[in-house]
C-alpha cells in the first residue's frame, strides 16, 4: 500500500505565492547585505596601468642590410645579421622575467631613502634577503604584476595590484624603467657585436683589396703593350673587375663601420610612454557593487533551484512495506 503524502502546490503556484516571495527576497536581502558588509571589510587592493608604445626596430643591421642591397651585395652580408625581433612579443617576456622581477624587488621603497632594508619586499610583507626570501618576492610580483601586448592598437599595458595605490605606481614606474634600462644594454651589446664584425671585414677586405692591387699593379708592368693579346685583355678586365669589386665592398664597409660606432652610442629610449602610470584614487578590490549583485541573484537562484527539489521529491509518492 501507499503511504500517504503532504501534499504540496504546483510549483508555479508557489513562486506566485507572496509568502514565498517575501521569504526569498528576505533570504536574497540577507546574502546580498553579507557580501557587502565583507567586501567593506576585506583588504583593499589598487591597481596602477601604463601604456607603453614601442619604437620601431632599427640598428646598424638593418643599415648595413640596406646598404648591401642597393649595392648588389645583399648576398655577401645578409646571412651574417640575424632579423630583429619583435618588441610586442618580446618586451612582454622580458617585464615577466626572473631578472628583471629581482631587479624590482630589491629596489628602494620609497624611493630616494638610505634606510636599509626598505625595499620593495619589505612593502610586500617579506622579510630577509636571502634566496628564499627573494624567491617569495619573484613569485609574489609575478602573481601583482602583467604586461599584455594588442596586436591591434600595436600599445603594451603594464599593470601591478597592491595594497597600497602609490607602491602600485612605483612599480609600473621601475618595470619600464628596468626595461628601458634593459633594451639599451642589449641594443649596445647588439650594436657592439655589429661593429666588431665589420670592423673584422674591413680589415679583411682591406687586405685583400691591397693583394688584388698589388696583382694587377704587377700584371701591368710586366705587360706594358697587350693591344694585340685578347688574352691578356681579357686577364686585364678580369684583374680590374675584382678590384673595382673589392673597392665597391670596401667603401660600403667603412661607411657602415660608421654607422655602427654611432649607432653604438646612441642612447635614445626603445618605447614611448603613451600612459604613464599614476596612484590609482580608487580601489580595483574587492568591487563591492559587483559582489552584492552576485550574491543577490545567487541567492535567488538558490531559493528557486530548491524549490523546484522539493516539488520533484514530494510529487514522487513514498511506497510503505508490509507491517
Amino acid at each position: 500500500m501507499r503511504a500517504d503524502s503532504k501534499r504540496t502546490p504546483p510549483l508555479d503556484a508557489l513562486l506566485r505565492s507572496p509568502r514565498w516571495i517575501r521569504r526569498t527576497l528576505i533570504v536574497a536581502l540577507a546574502a546580498a547585505m553579507v557580501a557587502g558588509l565583507t567586501s567593506l571589510v576585506m583588504p583593499k587592493s589598487y591597481r596602477a596601468t601604463a601604456k607603453i608604445m614601442p619604437h620601431s626596430p632599427s640598428s646598424a643591421s638593418s643599415s648595413l642590410l640596406d646598404l648591401a642591397a642597393s649595392s648588389g651585395l645583399g648576398d655577401i652580408l645578409g646571412g651574417q645579421l640575424g632579423s630583429l625581433e619583435n618588441p610586442l612579443l618580446t618586451y612582454p617576456e622580458i617585464l615577466s622575467s626572473r631578472n628583471l622581477l629581482e631587479q624590482i624587488a630589491t629596489s628602494q621603497y620609497p624611493p630616494g631613502t638610505n634606510v636599509p632594508g626598505q625595499t620593495v619586499m619589505r612593502a610586500l610583507k617579506i622579510r630577509g634577503m636571502d634566496r628564499i626570501s627573494l624567491d617569495k618576492a619573484v613569485r609574489k610580483l609575478t602573481d601583482i604584476t602583467n604586461a599584455e601586448a594588442s596586436l591591434r592598437s600595436g600599445l603594451i599595458d603594464v599593470s601591478a595590484i597592491t595594497p597600497d595605490s602609490v607602491l602600485s605606481a612605483y612599480m609600473v614606474s621601475r618595470m619600464l624603467a628596468e626595461l628601458d634600462r634593459f633594451n639599451l644594454e642589449t641594443r649596445s651589446s647588439r650594436e657592439r657585436g655589429t661593429r666588431l664584425f665589420v670592423e673584422g671585414r674591413v680589415e679583411e677586405v682591406q687586405r685583400d683589396l691591397t693583394k688584388k692591387e698589388q696583382g694587377l699593379a704587377a700584371f701591368r708592368q710586366t705587360n706594358v703593350r697587350i693591344g694585340n693579346s685578347p688574352q691578356l685583355q681579357l686577364e686585364q678586365a678580369r684583374l680590374e673587375r675584382e678590384v673595382l669589386t673589392q673597392s665597391q665592398l670596401y667603401s660600403l664597409l667603412v661607411r657602415q663601420y660608421e654607422m655602427a660606432r654611432i649607432e653604438e652610442k646612441r642612447d635614445t629610449p626603445t618605447f614611448s610612454v603613451v600612459d604613464p602610470p599614476h596612484p590609482p584614487a580608487r580601489k580595483y578590490r574587492p568591487r563591492t557593487s559587483l559582489n552584492v549583485l552576485i550574491a543577490f541573484f545567487a541567492a535567488l537562484g538558490l531559493q528557486v533551484a530548491l524549490a523546484y527539489a522539493r516539488q520533484i521529491r514530494t510529487s514522487v509518492p513514498e511506497t510503505v512495506g508490509p507491517p
